[in-house]
């Protein structure tokens, strides 16, 4: 894998803090960043696998570099396997969560550990299209248009302005409690700082994007928000919702039962559905 151009910034920005007399800012290693990378291995040889440590101390400034990130994630408390002075995939996690820490000061929550809230207001059905109409109805029926708290703003166009939804009655009750709560906490600042009021639609009787099988948009029982800042195929690492400050927003969510596919499988956190997850 290839080591980021952001590892060579965040390694620049350590060295400066070590006292070394760092001056580059190109996404390339320039003379200094060698010279304090080579010191800063030696300085910590102790900590280097002893398997790798003499390939490391003797290599090329990439591979110290990396060692040197691995170090670094170490110290943070992530956990970048053996500091080898190789970039793969469990170097390439811990530097996600060294960015992480890097910009909110904490590793991110362990998130695969997750577990549905114990006892959700609400039971949706498992996303199967027989269960999903048995409980709901056929795809479009049972729609019901309800007041929200808030002003929504459609992503896309932003002077397109809504204060109505269109989904389906049985979860409309459960929309605007959300949504009521989500005001009552972040108020109407702080909503349109997160842009928890950019709208990306609730009923819209189509396929999944990317699939052959019917979404829930297609009964009204799933709403998406802020997509271009969250886009389908964008994991935590860069989806804008997987930060610690929506954190009361999921929970809200899932107080009532409704399901992030971000939160569970890491991808679309613009989407949330009243359906749980097979």
């Amino acid at each position: 894998m290839a080591i980021p151009t952001a590892a060579i910034h965040l390694a620049r920005k350590d060295l400066k803090q070590a006292g070394h007399a760092i001056a580059g800012t190109a996404g390339t290693l320039d003379d200094q960043d060698k010279a304090a990378l080579k010191t800063e291995i030696e300085r910590r040889r102790g900590e280097l696998d002893p398997e790798y440590r003499d390939k490391i101390l003797n290599g090329s400034s990439n591979r110290q570099l990396v060692a040197y990130i691995q170090l670094l994630a170490k110290d943070k408390g992530a956990e970048p396997g053996k500091i080898d002075g190789l970039w793969g995939t469990r170097t390439d996690f811990a530097f996600d969560q060294l960015e992480h820490f890097e910009q909110y000061g904490e590793l991110p929550a362990p998130w695969r550990d997750l577990a549905p809230v114990a006892h959700p207001t609400n039971r949706w059905p498992v996303q199967e299209e027989s269960k999903v109409i048995a409980f709901y109805g056929q795809p479009g029926s049972n729609l019901v248009t309800v007041e929200v708290p808030y002003t929504l703003r459609l992503d896309w166009d932003l002077s397109v302005r809504a204060q109505r939804v269109t989904c389906h009655k049985k979860v409309a009750e459960s929309v605007q409690r959300v949504l009521q709560r989500v005001l009552d906490h972040y108020g109407e600042q702080g909503i349109t700082d997160l842009r928890l009021d950019r709208y990306g639609g609730c009923y819209n009787n189509r396929v999944m994007r990317g699939g052959t099988r019917l979404s829930m948009h297609a009964w009204g029982i799933a709403l998406d928000f802020d997509p271009s800042r969250n886009r389908l195929e964008w994991g935590r690492d860069r989806a804008a919702f997987a930060k610690p400050e929506y954190d009361f927003w999921w929970q809200t969510w899932e107080q009532e039962g409704w399901t992030s596919l971000g939160r569970r499988r890491n991808f679309d956190w613009m989407h949330v559905q009243a359906a749980t997850l097979p």
